[in-house]
């Protein structure tokens, strides 16, 4: 499926047929990016491009970059890392982007990695957590990417050192989906635990798309664990907790719990009261800049962003300011200024990236009390 090319104004998106090549000084500037515009992920795909078009269109308000207006492709992966080959594929085949922008899912920015690596051109991840992503980026091998979100190992550490102070960390159990994103929550927390001597009391996944979660649920609440670790995004997750409300719970939920996506009902009755998580952002961060990013989201959108409106809105923003201080729209320049990163994050922390290419931001420690959500510490990752 072909992607839309958006010219990024402050009050509209119009959309502009392509043309041309990367050098020519009176085309725009042009970035190419996969990520799920339908499935089962959409709506994360929605709010991850919603989150870069605010970025594109500040800076097009502002003249652009190098003097030209910047665009962006967004094209469909469906979450699936065949799609996301075929669609970077095509872009990369054309020699009109000057960088490709994040795939969402882990196992599609993992899929693309090698696509941008041939062709030399950057690739920014704003939102796909694998932490072997990283351990293959840098100093392990792909000089192409960067991911501007912290890893789950990273997140898990953070939120694993919390509970430990609490005395929580003790009889884990682990559910997460069959997927890059949910192996990664497995492996992470084992490790943060064994830095700790602590283990995982069990550890189960599920097929994404999966109906019926009775028979795992009934197997967990069997083993009696103090904490269950849940990693499942969108349609899965909101079916996971509907029917985990369904059977009781009864079970504290911890891990990257999607506390934002919890449904209204749920969230409002306090059954999930006790539940914690780690998450790379929350809206509620007191700072300026997240504050300005907040209004101007809703503004436009009439819903607060969520983490991957977020990630999308500051990676992008990493992006253009490596366009600007590269000069021009060389990618392997564009590479370079990226690896030199020193950019201010809305979370109060500066963004720069390690050998392995990975910056490294706050994680936020969130509790639910009182069916409300809870900011109960910030962890550098």
């Amino acid at each position: 499926m072909r992607g839309m090319c958006l010219t990024i104004a402050v009050a509209a998106l119009v959309a502009l047929p392509f043309g041309g090549s990367v050098q020519s000084q009176e085309r725009p500037i042009r970035i190419g990016s996969s990520i799920p515009l339908t499935g089962g992920v959409a709506m994360f795909g929605q709010h991850s491009r919603w989150g870069a078009e605010l970025a594109v269109a500040e800076a097009n308000a502002k003249g652009g970059v190098l003097g030209r207006k910047i665009e962006v492709d967004f094209q469909d992966n469906r979450c699936n890392p065949a799609e996301a080959v075929k669609s970077v594929t095509q872009m990369l085949a054309e020699k009109k982007y000057v960088a490709i922008f994040d795939g969402l899912c882990s196992s599609a920015a993992l899929a693309i990695m090698p696509l941008i690596e041939r062709a030399g051109v950057p690739f920014v991840v704003a939102n796909a957590s694998a932490t072997s992503i990283a351990e293959r980026s840098g100093a392990g091998g792909n000089k192409w990417t960067f991911k501007v979100n912290p890893t789950d190992a990273s997140m898990l550490d953070a939120l694993v050192g919390w509970l430990d102070k609490e005395g929580k960390a003790t009889n884990i159990a682990f559910l997460g989906e069959d997927t890059d994103f949910g192996r990664a929550g497995s492996t992470g927390l084992e490790s943060a635990l064994k830095k700790r001597s602590l283990k995982l009391a069990m550890v189960d996944f599920f097929q994404k798309g999966t109906p019926d979660f009775t028979t795992v649920f009934a197997k967990i609440k069997a083993r009696k664990p103090a904490l269950l670790a849940l990693y499942a995004v969108d349609a899965d997750f909101q079916n996971a907790i509907r029917q985990w409300y369904t059977l009781g719970g009864g079970i504290p939920l911890t891990g990257r719990v999607l506390v934002d996506q919890v449904p209204k009902e749920i969230m409002d009755s306090g059954f999930l009261d006790g539940t914690t998580s780690v998450q790379p952002y929350d809206p509620s961060v007191d700072t300026p800049g997240n504050k300005a990013f907040v209004e101007a989201f809703r503004k436009l959108h009439n819903v607060p962003p969520i983490l991957v409106s977020f990630e999308s809105y500051e990676a992008m923003k990493v992006l253009i300011d490596a366009i600007r201080r590269a000069g021009n729209d060389n990618p392997a320049a564009i590479r370079d200024a990226l690896a030199t990163t020193r950019m201010p994050s809305m979370l109060g922390t500066t963004i720069e990236f390690d050998d392995h290419n990975l910056a490294h931001n706050n994680a936020i420690i969130l509790t639910i009390k009182g069916g409300k959500v809870v900011v109960v510490g910030v962890s550098k990752t």
